[in-house]
């Protein structure tokens, strides 16, 4: 179903593009000068630049981390490793060995998200066409009494690795990331930004977000990349390790997941209409497109929050700029695809990690690129569609009842028609969308394994 109306979608579009006649050619051109008008005069001197994604191998131009800087052979390396289902050997059932990936959750068809509410690594089975049709296996269940029944899953939505390269902490309460010269973390507690025999202990590195996630996230995810793994048991594997870290390595770990960290940050919808239409080609955006780009950047406020080249938060942005409460709702614990609960720390979002009761129920302001490519909106998963985010923030109403004074004071009615809406979606829809991102993974792996899932339902679906 979601395929069917991507396409849709997609085509409509071009439908539209391809029947503009010189009359509404003129009034496209005036609304692309209007919007470049606008667009300047929110860029603090930088132009258009100021919302251009880079080209995936322009590494000098995609933010990075002065301790993980990006070359080509980490990349290489990376790319595989993020595929490869051959690391997943520290399962809680022997059974399962070598089924998922850090794909299984963040795979290119589904705009690097995981296809499914709620993301499910051990424990999943099956692919569907985009990562929807993973369901639990046999037995699995989080309230299982049989320790090697407990999936992997998370208490909120996995959110998109596609441009984190512009985040600079990671996951929605924003716990990973404590770089050299940070700026979000700066001011938590130790005890609770390093806690000890958690993942946020991994901040103890000095990394930044992207590079603390996936050094976390391999162990979280129950991954080994130290012992008998394909790092050391793959030539492949092993030539690439060394091609990548010449100087050999101290803590294998980290290096495997600065690579992964690496591949990541090379992720950028940068073949989006709207980065074509900043790249001079004018014709790129539908005039419907152009009037929602309109709305985005001037009266629907949008772009009050969603900022800088990947409309999540710009480099160099404060946790006051990153971090927001607007009321999205939880997983449903009715929902048959949601096992678990929801924990209080996780439901207060950034306060739960900090301590800071002001924080509270605030969750990161997420990117907005590929978003056709899904239907799972939010941190609970509480919206289905772009259109139905849109409308909740029109009306300004909070799904979720919270206490008096939490809620972000530019969660306002918008005050916008119908028609106004439906450009604003097509805006974030189709100008947004990068139809190819499948050019981030791997045609296949050293291993042989299939990705990004390797459990016998989802080869069937893979056809590997």
């Amino acid at each position: 179903m979601l395929d069917k109306k991507r396409a849709l979608v997609l085509l409509t579009a071009s439908l539209i593009l391809a029947s503009c006649g010189s009359e509404n050619q003129n009034e496209q051109q005036e609304l692309s000068s209007e919007l470049e008008k606008v667009l300047r005069g929110q860029s603090a001197g930088l132009g258009l630049a100021a919302f251009q994604l880079p080209s995936s191998d322009d590494y000098d131009a995609i933010p990075q981390d002065p301790a993980n800087l990006i070359t080509a052979d980490k990349v290489a390396l990376g790319k595989l490793l993020f595929h490869e289902t051959g690391l997943a050997l520290n399962g809680v059932n022997p059974n399962r060995v070598g089924e998922w990936s850090c794909a299984t959750c963040h795979q290119a068809k589904a705009g690097f998200k995981a296809g499914v509410i709620q993301g499910i690594a051990e424990g999943g089975e099956g692919f569907g066409l985009a990562g929807e049709g993973r369901i639990f296996a046999a037995g699995f269940d989080a309230s299982a009494s049989d320790p090697a029944l407990i999936p992997d899953v998370q208490p909120l939505t996995s959110p998109a690795v596609l441009n984190v390269a512009y985040q600079e902490v990671m996951l929605w309460n924003g716990q990973f990331g404590n770089p050299v010269n940070g700026l979000v973390n700066v001011g938590v507690a130790e005890e609770r930004l390093l806690a000890a025999g958690t993942p946020k202990a991994e901040n103890a590195r000095r990394l930044a977000g992207v590079e603390t996630q996936a050094v976390a996230g391999l162990g979280v995810h129950r991954m080994r990349v130290d012992k008998d793994s394909p790092i050391q048991t793959n030539g492949t594997y092993q030539a690439m390790f060394e091609q990548a870290f010449p100087n050999g390595s101290e803590d294998v770990l980290e290096d495997i997941a600065l690579a992964i960290a690496a591949y990541e940050r090379t992720i950028l919808a940068n073949q989006a209409p709207f980065q074509r239409w900043l790249n001079g080609e004018e014709g790129a955006l539908s005039e419907e497109e152009l009037r929602g780009a309109l709305l985005f950047f001037g009266a629907a406020g949008c772009h009050q929050c969603h900022r800088g080249p990947a409309l999540s938060s710009e480099v160099g942005a404060l946790a006051s700029d990153m971090f927001m409460a607007i009321g999205f709702a939880d997983f449903d614990p009715q929902d048959p695809a949601i096992t678990g609960v929801v924990d209080d720390a996780s439901a207060k979002g950034r306060g739960g990690f900090t301590g800071n009761a002001s924080e509270d129920f605030q969750f990161k302001i997420p990117q907005l690129y590929n978003l056709l490519d899904t239907d799972v909106f939010g941190h609970g998963g509480s919206f289905q569609s772009v259109r139905e985010v849109v409308a909740y923030k029109n009306a300004g109403v909070p799904q979720k009842q919270l206490p008096d004074g939490v809620i972000d004071s530019r969660f306002l009615p918008l005050g916008l028609t119908a028609q106004e809406m439906d450009e604003l979606t097509a805006f974030i829809e189709v100008s947004l969308y990068d139809p190819n991102l499948v050019r981030y993974q791997p045609d296949s792996l050293p291993s042989e394994s299939c990705f990004p899932n390797n459990d016998p339902i989802s080869r069937v679906d893979l056809d590997c």
